[in-house]
């Protein structure tokens, strides 16, 4: 039985992917003077948790997307507990060590793939690839590279990067009131962050009420173990 709120959080991400891929994803910065292409790839290895609309994000050394045992953005939190990358994605978009910006058409589903096209002006010799990407049936877990160096690839070349689940940090793993995918229709970002840690950390995985936590509304089929999920790069232009 689909709840009203589980309809509101369906309908926001079935329109935000309407409208990605009405307008080939988020801001270019240099999509009229780059030369050099890659092939993104991004594959869901779980059993039960969809991915996010996925964040592409190439930028030089001095930007990161998040980093290990630091406090999440907002944007980020908001990514991790909503599923929304827009804010990351707009904020990428105004720091000036930031290429290109991408956002992914949809949903990624257990099991399946999307594939996104980035571009790197050639005069740019230093430069890396982050990435991330909600697992919706969580808290605030997220699968997500923070950077990929493949600015010495050449044509033709191509490497593979497994995906971590990372826990933002902002929001207690309840498991219930606050996962906002089809498994609990929570209610997604909330500006409190509750979480004793508050910062970004490797996920333990999620508890489920198969293993006693009566108030979750998570069952065996949402386990994840790490890697959740696979990176592949191509240089192809």
């Amino acid at each position: 039985m689909i709840t009203h709120s589980k309809k509101i959080l369906l309908s926001g991400l079935i329109l935000s992917s309407l409208a990605l891929a009405a307008c080939g994803g988020s801001g270019n910065k240099n999509s009229k003077t780059t030369e050099k292409e890659y092939k993104v790839t991004v594959s869901n290895l779980t059993a039960n948790q969809p991915f996010s609309p996925v964040a592409i994000i190439t930028h030089t050394l001095s930007y990161s997307a998040f980093r290990a045992g630091q406090p999440a953005s907002v944007a980020l939190e908001q990514l991790a507990e909503d599923g929304s990358n827009k804010q990351l994605l707009d904020e990428a978009g105004k720091n000036s060590a930031v290429i290109e910006n991408h956002s992914g058409k949809g949903l990624i589903l257990p099991g399946k793939s999307e594939s996104v096209t980035v571009s790197v002006p050639l005069k740019t010799t230093d430069f890396k690839l982050s990435i991330a990407s909600m697992l919706v049936n969580t808290n605030d877990a997220f699968a997500g590279l923070s950077t990929s160096e493949i600015a010495d690839m050449e044509v033709g070349d191509s490497l593979e990067k497994q995906l971590q689940a990372w826990d933002a940090g902002t929001e207690n793993n309840d498991e219930s009131s606050g996962v906002p995918g089809p498994a609990a229709g929570g209610r997604g970002f909330d500006a409190i962050r509750d979480d004793i840690v508050n910062v970004v950390t490797i996920h333990q995985g999620v508890v489920t009420q198969a293993d006693g936590l009566l108030t979750s509304k998570l069952n065996a089929s949402h386990r994840f173990d790490n890697p959740v999920g696979l990176l592949r790069i191509e240089r192809i232009k």
